[in-house]
């Protein structure tokens, strides 16, 4: 009854936990991950991977500072992490410096995140939070000839924390600056070969420079029932869904949403088959924010828009039996089908088609579909060198078929020492967004667009934005690398090199021809998506150092330096950071301090793509951002109320640093201003966050 008292007290008066959910000791260990499973789909030592690959433990995501998952990724070499508000988060690597969303394909237990109508993995409207997740596998490079579509730059493989059978929870609270309230919980039981959890979760936010203003709020609910019958097979069950107001960015500028995602999902695992099924729905209110001006006039206003997306998706992968020892050889694929509908959008085919029955009728149905196949295989020829091979045919009904081949050779020169080398082609299907969103407009009454003229302008806008001729963005990748273990394994240094052909980039053509009238000619104007000819040749390093001198403290160093060249122009890119630095690290004591503290630096660089405040008819912004650095820090102090109880309370820092330019504590990580009417465009301006939490387990 004491114990029941003390877990019932926490629970009420400010419960948070994160601990080992199948220990009643929370524990505290920084041991490095030595095996991956996502590099081919099979579990592996991690210096045998076919690509280069970084792993987040449950370790990392305990001591690090990160309030959400993409700042937790910031930890990666290489990754390209931007923020426009607090509740908006990009993430890309190995690329030009993009804040579409776009480049990384996000598996959560292997169900694709990322939505159909932006091509984006909206990381707050998830059924998981940050304490929901056992380790995240981030394969930085071409990822298509396992997983198909959108696995262009890579793979982002978040695996969610296992359903115990023995009954334990956590809960949390955290409030802080710029708006900032979260509270979270979970609970797991189990009955017989069933295991089950809940957990649940509510977020908002503010924004830096106006606290008190909505910046996003999401609440999400997750449920799972895990049948195990076996030690190698088992059954699940996942449920999940999440809601909130969030802004957003994509090709058309800035997107303010109202969102939605239900998922229910199922699997078999066994260690020789692997069978998932899937279904989520994701509705959504947009509102895109970007005016329609032209020379100063306001011709229109975006009508907010409202899309409904179902989607069905299901995969098998079947590891074959191994007839020759040195062989290894995995097959499998897939199919997924998806429905978008909207009354608000226009559609291109019909809208401005005299012959069609939907001639000036507005709203789309838009169906596509994709399949696909694979196959990977693994030989030793000789003790020291594995090849990997692999191909993947995909198949779409946008942009038709496209093969994925991967060739890499790891070689293991010494114990403890692995050398890579490989090569891989990889693709990113256009979303819908890109390829048949049109949406409509209302005109104010001061528009110079009247009578007839509005219906031209609506045929207009039946092909901006969307264009269906859209071909995949493609990556052709050639790269090289090395993983050494020193000092008994308390030393791990990788350093990786790679060059990489991006062609067919999806960008916004706007060429907006004057009439007479000084107003845009229509017929002569273009405005919507299309293949660039700018093809870009991307030269980068990356090297990163961990040393654990005791298993108390862990330091981590990486830098990156990256070459961007415009191969049209012939000219180097000035609009993507040459060089990534972090430097940090964690500790813990035996007495219950932890902490961590780490700083994340960026190069000068030009964004030459800011959203123009007054629209889309008007050129993008120029603007440059200065060498900055942020800094995400911990500090925390875990006890032991009672037997199998614990508490840990704490401060976590969000500081972002100017040195070059005052204000020396506020910087942009997405280039962005504010007009002199307050209205914001691109990113927002970063400020200091500290932020206190709570949490307990039991």
């Amino acid at each position: 009854m004491k114990k029941l008292a003390v877990i019932l007290a926490l629970s009420l008066c400010a419960p948070s936990l994160r601990a080992q959910e199948d220990e009643l000791e929370v524990e505290f260990f920084f041991d490095e991950a030595e095996t991956v499973v996502s590099a081919a789909r099979h579990e592996q030592d991690i210096g045998m991977s076919p690509s280069a690959i970084w792993v987040l433990t449950r370790e990392d995501i305990e001591a690090s500072g990160a309030n959400s998952i993409p700042d937790l990724l910031r930890l990666v070499p290489g990754m390209d992490v931007l923020m426009l508000s607090p509740y908006y988060i990009s993430t890309s690597a190995r690329l030009y410096r993009s804040a579409e969303n776009q480049h990384f394909l996000v598996l959560i237990d292997g169900r694709e995140a990322n939505l159909e109508l932006l091509g984006q993995p909206p990381w707050e409207i998830q059924p998981v939070s940050l304490e929901d997740i056992e380790r995240v596998e981030i394969i930085r490079g071409p990822g298509s000839s396992l997983y198909g579509a959108n696995a262009m730059a890579g793979v982002i493989s978040i695996t969610t924390r296992a359903v115990s059978k023995e009954t334990s929870g956590w809960a949390r609270v955290a409030s802080g600056e710029a708006g900032q309230l979260s509270t979270g919980a979970r609970v797991t039981s189990g009955i017989g070969d069933w295991g089950f959890s809940l957990s649940g979760g509510f977020q908002q936010t503010g924004f830096f420079t106006d606290p008190g203003a909505n910046g996003g709020d999401v609440w999400k609910l997750r449920g799972v029932a895990n049948y195990q019958w076996t030690e190698n097979r088992r059954l699940l069950l996942d449920a999940g869904v999440a809601s909130g107001a969030v802004p957003m960015a994509a090709i058309s500028g800035p997107i303010h949403a109202e969102a939605s995602i239900t998922t229910l999902r199922t699997a078999y695992e066994s260690e020789e088959l692997r069978a998932q099924a899937y279904w989520f729905y994701a509705p959504a209110e947009v509102r895109l924010e970007t005016p329609l001006e032209y020379s100063g006039i306001l011709l229109a206003r975006f009508r907010p828009i409202r899309v409904d997306t179902h989607t069905v998706d299901g995969e098998v992968q079947w590891t074959l039996p191994r007839f020759w020892d040195p062989l290894l050889v995995i097959a499998g694929g897939g199919a997924r089908f998806s429905w978008l509908q909207s009354d608000d959008l226009l559609d291109g085919e019909t809208y401005a088609d005299l012959s069609s029955p939907r001639y000036h009728q507005e709203g789309i149905d838009h169906w596509e579909a994709r399949t696909g196949a694979f196959i990977h295989g693994e030989i030793e020829p000789a003790d020291f060198v594995t090849c990997t091979f692999g191909l993947r045919f995909d198949y779409n009904s946008v942009t038709g078929a496209f093969l994925s081949p991967r060739l890499a050779a790891v070689f293991r020169p010494a114990e403890e020492h692995f050398l890579r080398l490989g090569a891989a082609r990889a693709f990113r299907k256009p979303a819908f967004l890109e390829t048949h969103t049109h949406p409509t407009v209302d005109f104010p009454d001061t528009s110079p667009i009247t009578g007839p003229d509005q219906e031209n302008f609506l045929e207009f806008m039946a092909g901006v934005l969307g264009n269906p001729d859209l071909k995949n963005e493609e990556l052709l990748s050639i790269e090289a690398g090395y993983l050494g273990r020193f000092l008994d394994g308390k030393l791990t240094a990788n350093l990786d090199v790679y060059l990489n052909l991006n062609t067919d980039i999806v960008v916004l053509k706007s060429e907006i021809v004057s009439d007479a009238q000084g107003l845009p000619d229509l017929e002569n104007s273009i405005l919507h998506s299309m293949n660039s000819d700018n093809d870009l040749r991307i030269f980068g390093t990356e090297l990163s150092v961990r040393f654990n001198p005791t298993r108390n403290v862990s330091l981590l160093f990486s830098w990156t330096h990256r070459e961007v060249f415009d191969l049209s122009s012939e000219k180097t890119s000035d609009a993507t950071p040459k060089n990534l630095i972090t430097l940090g690290g964690r500790f813990r004591t035996d007495w219950g301090l932890v902490g961590s503290l780490y700083a994340f630096s960026h190069s000068e660089y030009w964004n030459r793509a800011v959203g123009n405040p007054a629209g889309l008819f008007e050129e993008s912004l120029k603007i440059k951002l200065n060498n900055a650095f942020l800094v995400l820090g911990r500090l925390g102090w875990k006890f032991t109320p009672a037997e199998g109880v614990g508490v840990e309370g704490g401060l976590k820092l969000f500081l972002p640093v100017s040195p070059f330019q005052a204000p020396h504590f506020r910087y942009y990580e997405e280039a962005g201003g504010v007009t002199i009417h307050g209205q914001h465009y691109g990113g927002m301006e970063l400020a200091r966050m500290v932020t206190a939490y709570l949490q307990g387990s039991f």
